[in-house]
């Protein structure tokens, strides 16, 4: 029925919340149960359960409730699910997340086995045409498009661009702008991502690790990246303690008429993201007592967020992108100068060289999995 799945979520959560969990109220996914002994934290999606208790001991309690109300299976440690394979290494404390199933399967459904691989997922510099929507589209045009499954392989590296790999978020965020007016200049650029792609297969996304647990926040944009209307390119990503857990690459909503005011924009872009995630290690259990840093490499857009001096220059900028000097006033952030090429968003805002491009993705902690 259609309305199947909302009724299992409703009947589930309140069996839950029955148990004595208590259901994030940041993350609806996310529930936590607390003893003096122990505490156990379990995800749900739809009907798959990810649980990770202090014992194993606890695991098992947790197990015995779903049992004691519904029929389940116990798959043991998580190992693969949603089409994402997970790696364990307990002697460095990491978890690798990859997808070379999935990856294999868009290689093999592209007829692109024998494609020679690419180091990069995009050609520097590259200037991807935005069709006239308004023109009329060329009859061979039009039979080329129906006979081309663009939006579907736009849709697999979409998939994978936002679960383990944000080394081709840029890419993606390009080739899914052209989605009803794609030319072949497009699909081009889509099959060059997979060329990418076919030849780190390998790759994943390494979390985890022996750094202290600290949330880092990286902003960058891009000045002007859209040829036609002139907007920039907001990015970030954040870091908990190594390894990337959130990161965007988004077309600006507003013309930017300086940099400095397409960075303070993107610094205001992902203040959400910030507060999110500041309150769910928060109800995890991890206080984050101490401002939230946030790097960025251009000085003013810094000065602009942290001191009201220049505030006559910036009177024409909305109301709303002004919320990032509240969370610096108020202690939730604060900003710190980093280096151009030492700014992991920056992978996010632009094609790059290849050089420049791994030393970024290392920043990203996308590397080959064990």
């Amino acid at each position: 029925m259609k309305q199947s799945s909302c009724v299992w979520n409703k009947t589930f959560n309140s069996a839950i919340l029955g148990w004595n969990f208590v259901r994030l109220s940041c993350e609806w996914c996310v529930y936590i149960c607390h003893s003096p002994t122990s505490t156990v934290i379990f995800s749900v999606h739809i009907d798959d359960i990810f649980s990770a208790a202090s014992s194993a001991a606890e695991n098992d309690w947790f197990a015995a409730l779903l049992k004691s109300k519904w029929e389940i299976s116990e798959l043991g440690p998580a190992k693969f699910a949603l089409g994402i394979a997970f790696s364990c290494d307990q002697a460095a404390r990491t978890i690798t997340l990859s997808q070379t199933t999935f990856i294999d399967k868009v290689v093999n459904q592209f007829n692109l086995s024998d494609a020679h691989p690419c180091d990069t997922p995009m050609v520097t510099s590259l200037v991807l045409p935005c069709p006239d929507k308004t023109a009329p589209i060329p009859p061979e045009i039009l039979e080329w498009q129906a006979q081309t499954p663009y939006c579907a392989l736009v849709s697999a590296l979409n998939y994978i661009a936002i679960a383990t790999r944000p080394n081709i978020a840029y890419a993606v965020g390009c080739l899914s702008s052209a989605m009803d007016c794609y030319t072949p200049d497009h699909w081009s650029a889509a099959i060059r991502v997979v060329r990418y792609l076919k030849g780190t297969w390998t790759m994943g996304l390494t979390l985890g690790g022996t750094s202290p647990l600290h949330l880092i926040r990286y902003s960058d944009p891009d000045y002007a990246n859209c040829p036609v209307t002139s907007c920039s390119i907001s990015s970030y990503c954040f870091n908990l303690g190594s390894g990337a857990i959130s990161w965007m690459s988004k077309k600006q909503r507003v013309v930017a008429n300086l940099s400095c005011y397409a960075e303070y924009i993107a610094l205001h872009d992902s203040s959400h993201e910030l507060i999110f995630l500041r309150q769910l290690l928060s109800s995890l259990g991890f206080d984050t007592p101490s401002p939230t840093p946030i790097l960025c490499d251009n000085d003013t857009a810094r000065r602009l967020a942290e001191d009201h001096v220049g505030h006559p220059n910036i009177k024409h900028i909305q109301v709303k992108f002004h919320y990032i000097r509240d969370l610096v006033e108020d202690g939730t952030a604060s900003l710190t100068r980093v280096r151009s090429q030492d700014n992991t968003a920056d992978i996010l805002t632009k094609p790059l060289a290849c050089s420049d491009f791994q030393h970024l993705r290392n920043y990203l902690r996308v590397w080959c999995s064990p």
